[in-house]
């Protein structure tokens, strides 16, 4: 996706934000585009809370400015709030009524919100055999599903979803996740989405920023982020007959980049820069000598829980 080209759905400007003595946020910048999922990542405490809230108009802002699809939220709050859905804290529901009479409910909220729309979100997130039932008998997973139902009920601009796979088992949490990108990759929506399961944000975002101590250190895409940040040496695993007759014969790595992992696997440790002629000739070397050579598999390494580590050293916990 090429964000130059695009016009921002979400626009954070120098955001400040003091509670009682302490300065939560300091100059935060970022934008949000349509058709993305931009995942919120910190440290308990660092300030990613106090942004969403603030975005969702829960906080007052003290200094800088926040635009959505174009609207000041400072001069036109009600225009900008009503192009935002979101979930802020676990979705609330009158339990002893159905989910589809939650919906019927909170679409009276909003003007132009149809039976066909109705239909439609609860498609869209999957409750389509269980959306007569009470809510009482939801699951968690379940509950997270209709609450995104009733986020996107007036076609908002943006979606604000702040930790929505929490306590959601690993089906429910897959599934939630499949209809987060869907609604952004197909509904064109923007979705801002925080949590703390680093595996799940590498799944589901496109790009992430990552705050702590109030101060945003860096937003790229995945690849980006995991890239700018990568080791100076990759490591490949042979596959072989025989692991130790191979590190012998291997003459362009030094001996202590070689390691024996077991009888059939070496692992070799060759410079990033060049990595794949120097793979070229240690396995032309190892076939030359008679090694057969079945399979070549690059260790991933590096993940966006490694690069989050190294950016919040020092902070707290992560959450």
């Amino acid at each position: 996706m090429n964000n130059e080209m695009k016009t921002p759905v979400l626009q954070i400007r120098h955001l400040d934000k003091t509670l009682g003595n302490r300065r939560i946020l300091k100059d935060v910048s970022f934008e949000t585009y349509s058709g993305e999922v931009f995942g919120f990542l910190g440290p308990n405490g660092a300030g990613k809370t106090t942004t969403i809230k603030i975005a969702v108009g829960l906080l007052m802002l003290d200094e800088g400015d926040i635009r959505i699809a174009g609207y000041d939220l400072k001069r036109q709050f009600e225009q900008a709030m009503a192009l935002v859905g979101g979930i802020v804290e676990n979705p609330e529901f009158y339990g002893y009524l159905s989910g589809y009479e939650n919906l019927k409910l909170y679409a009276r909220v909003h003007e132009g919100v149809t039976e066909e729309r109705i239909r439609e979100v609860v498609h869209l997130v999957g409750l389509d055999l269980r959306i007569g039932e009470k809510v009482s008998k939801y699951s968690l997973g379940m509950r997270q599903r209709l609450g995104v139902a009733q986020a996107i009920l007036h076609r908002p601009r943006l979606l604000v979803l702040d930790e929505p796979t929490n306590g959601l088992d690993p089906a429910g949490t897959k599934a939630l996740r499949d209809i987060i990108r869907r609604l952004a990759h197909e509904e064109g929506i923007s979705v801002l989405v925080s949590s703390h399961l680093m595996s799940e944000m590498e799944m589901m975002c496109d790009r992430v920023g990552i705050i702590t101590d109030g101060v945003l250190q860096s937003v790229k895409s995945i690849e980006e982020m995991v890239s700018a940040t990568a080791p100076d040496s990759v490591t490949y695993l042979l596959h072989v007959n025989d692991a130790l007759l191979a590190k012998t014969l291997i003459g362009a790595v030094p001996e202590d980049c070689l390691r024996v992992a077991d009888d059939r696997t070496l692992e070799v440790t060759v410079p990033a820069e060049g990595a794949e002629e120097t793979l070229a000739d240690v396995n032309a070397s190892l076939v030359k000598n008679g090694v057969r050579l079945y399979t070549v598999v690059h260790r991933e390494n590096r993940r966006l829980e490694d690069v989050f580590i190294e950016l919040t050293k020092g902070g707290d916990q992560i959450g």
